[in-house]
C-alpha cells in the first residue's frame, strides 16, 4: 500500500510540473493555479499540496531547465570542440523557445547558485575546448556566452509567435562574430560577479 501511495504522489507530481510547463508556455505566468490543477488532472488541494505557490512551482520548472541546461552541455563536451559551442547555443536556444512565456522570465531569478555555477564551469570548459581548437576568437569569455543566451531570450521573447525563427538568423550572425571577432573590442567582457547581479533576483 505505501509504495502504491508513493507511486501514486510521484505520478501526480509529474503530471503537474507537465501541465504546469505546458501552461506556463502557453499563457505565461498569469495562468491561474487551478488551470495547472485542472490541466493535470488532480484537485486543486494536491497541487497546494505539493506546490504552496505558483513560485514554488516555476522553481522546479527552472530546476528541471537548469538540469536539462547542464546535461546539454556535458554532452557538448563530447562533441569535437569545433562543434560544442555552437551545438550547445542552438540546443539551448531551442529549448528556450519551446518554453517561452515563463523560462527567459524566470530562469535568472530562480535558479539556484548551485545549479548557475555547475552550468558556468561546464560552459567554461566547453569554451576552452573551442579556444584551444581556434574555433573561437580566444578574446571571448564565459560571461560573453552568457549574454548570447541573454540576446536570444529576448529575441525569442520579441518576435514571439510572429517570427519564431528569428532568433535562428541573429545567431547564425553572431556565432559567426564569435569565431573570428572583430579587430577592437568596444567594451571589456563582464565581470562574473556582474553576470551574478544582472541575472539575480
Amino acid at each position: 500500500m505505501g509504495k502504491g501511495l508513493r507511486r501514486d504522489a510521484a505520478d501526480n507530481r509529474a503530471r503537474i510540473v507537465e501541465a504546469a510547463a505546458a501552461a506556463f508556455a502557453e499563457r505565461g505566468r498569469a495562468v491561474p493555479m487551478e488551470d495547472i490543477a485542472r490541466r493535470a488532472g488532480v484537485a486543486p488541494a494536491t497541487l497546494y499540496r505539493r506546490f504552496p505557490t505558483k513560485e514554488a512551482l516555476l522553481a522546479e520548472l527552472v530546476a528541471g531547465f537548469s538540469a536539462e541546461l547542464a546535461a546539454l552541455a556535458e554532452g557538448a563536451l563530447r562533441l569535437p570542440p569545433a562543434e560544442g559551442l555552437d551545438r550547445l547555443l542552438r540546443t539551448v536556444g531551442h529549448r528556450i523557445a519551446a518554453a517561452r512565456g515563463y523560462l527567459p522570465l524566470a530562469w535568472g531569478e530562480l535558479a539556484s547558485s548551485e545549479q548557475v555555477g555547475h552550468l558556468r564551469e561546464i560552459t567554461a570548459a566547453v569554451l576552452e575546448r573551442a579556444r584551444a581548437a581556434g574555433a573561437v576568437d580566444p578574446r571571448v569569455t564565459v560571461s560573453d556566452v552568457a549574454t548570447v543566451v541573454w540576446a536570444l531570450r529576448g529575441v525569442i521573447e520579441t518576435a514571439g509567435d510572429i517570427a519564431p525563427a528569428a532568433w535562428e538568423r541573429h545567431l547564425d550572425f553572431v556565432a559567426a562574430g564569435l569565431r573570428r571577432g572583430p579587430e577592437r573590442l568596444s567594451a571589456p567582457a563582464l565581470a562574473l560577479d556582474d553576470v551574478d547581479r544582472i541575472t539575480g533576483p
